[in-house]
């Protein structure tokens, strides 16, 4: 059973270029990106809605299905709901999901475009950024903060 298509803000398309394509490349394909992105949303606490999109660039959901990505929706609605009626399998539960994974990473995709900015390296700036919001008290990011 396929969700409906995945679709990303029209605003964030130099962005995705920059990070999917050419010397700056950080994710190789585009689905991993959202994904990360959304990981960002959900760490942030904030899901943006999304403004102008393009439906001809929406991802199908089959791309992300290597990922995990049902145990990921399914996780991330569990959390912002606070019980498992998110687990339902109808078409209503399964929009909601899916328009709650774009808003996260939506947001994330604005976090992310903040951390990039002005960089020379996306990819370095991005690990700092990780290491910074995984960082224990004594400053030092551990493996279990990692995993």
């Amino acid at each position: 059973r396929n969700m409906r298509r995945i679709r990303r803000e029209e605003s964030h398309e130099e962005l995705v270029k920059l990070l999917t394509s050419g010397e700056s490349l950080v994710f190789k394909e585009i689905w991993r990106l959202l994904l990360f992105a959304a990981a960002l949303g959900v760490q942030s606490g904030i899901h943006r809605p999304l403004g102008k999109v393009d439906q001809g660039k929406a991802i199908d959901d089959s791309y992300f299905s290597v990922a995990g990505w049902r145990g990921f929706l399914y996780l991330m609605g569990i959390t912002e709901d606070g019980d498992a009626g998110t687990l339902k399998i109808d078409d209503a539960s399964e929009d909601r999901l899916a328009t709650l994974f774009e808003e996260y990473s939506n947001q994330g995709l604005y976090v992310l475009r903040d951390v990039v900015q002005s960089s020379v390296v996306p990819l370095d700036d991005i690990v700092t950024m990780i290491l910074d919001k995984t960082a224990s008290p004594a400053g030092q990011a551990t493996v279990k903060d990692l995993i």
